[in-house]
């Protein structure tokens, strides 16, 4: 019996959960890259960037508008002899209101999603390429969700 209690709360909260991030209401962003990568060719983070714009155009999200969050893609790099370790961290920062007494204005991570892969020297661009499409589609899977 306890089992099966287990199963049904794991699953309620599976299936009701709500993530801890809330997308709702985007309607613009501004992309800033910040590359910490020695070893990635300048082509790569021109890629980066249109991959980016390309996926906020294609969720209706516009671009270069003033006063709009940030969506940054942040790549750093841990090096030790060929292989390569790089922590690459895709965050949106906006000014948020608070709840306080005063309703004072906050800056806020409103979304923050990292990975972390093991690379050889040969392969850093496509790594990061791969890994960059994968925070992108859990930003855009996020926003779909929070949309409906």
């Amino acid at each position: 019996m306890i089992k099966i209690s287990a199963l049904f709360l794991c699953a309620s909260v599976y299936l009701y959960g709500a993530g801890f991030w809330n997308l709702s209401g985007l309607q613009k962003a501004n992309i800033y890259i910040q590359n910490k990568v020695n070893y990635l060719q300048p082509n790569t983070t021109k890629s980066i960037k249109i991959k980016m714009l390309q996926m906020l155009k294609n969720a209706s999200i516009m671009t270069n508008q003033q006063d709009s969050p940030t969506l940054m893609l942040s790549l750093k790099e841990l090096e030790n002899d060929e292989t390569h370790y790089i922590y690459i961290k895709l965050s949106l920062g906006e000014e948020v209101q608070t709840f306080r007494e005063d309703k004072s204005k906050a800056f806020a991570l409103t979304y923050d999603a990292n990975d972390f892969i093991e690379v050889d020297s040969d392969e850093i661009d496509s790594e990061i390429l791969e890994s960059v499409d994968f925070l992108l589609s859990q930003f855009v899977e996020q926003f779909e969700d929070d949309r409906e």
